[in-house]
């Protein structure tokens, strides 16, 4: 599970790298009306950062109550 944690957390912030690059770079273009398209994807980076962060939490908490059922059960 570590290893596919890792993955994610790569792949987000390889993300996140790309998009602050071709905002940076279109800032500074000759065609800075392209600027939307950096921001459309910062704004889906930080829509699947938050919708990870959200899943990781459910799943612990599910993980959590697993582990209380059992022990009242034993």
């Amino acid at each position: 599970m570590n290893k596919l944690k890792i993955v994610n957390s790569l792949q987000f912030f390889i993300q996140l790298l790309t998009a602050l690059f071709l905002l940076y770079f279109t800032i500074n273009s000759d065609n800075p009306e392209r600027i939307i398209i950096p921001i459309l994807l910062l704004l889906a980076w930080t829509l699947g950062f938050y919708q990870r962060r959200i899943t990781r939490r459910r799943v612990n908490r599910l993980r959590d109550t697993d582990k209380e059922d059992i022990l009242r059960e034993g």
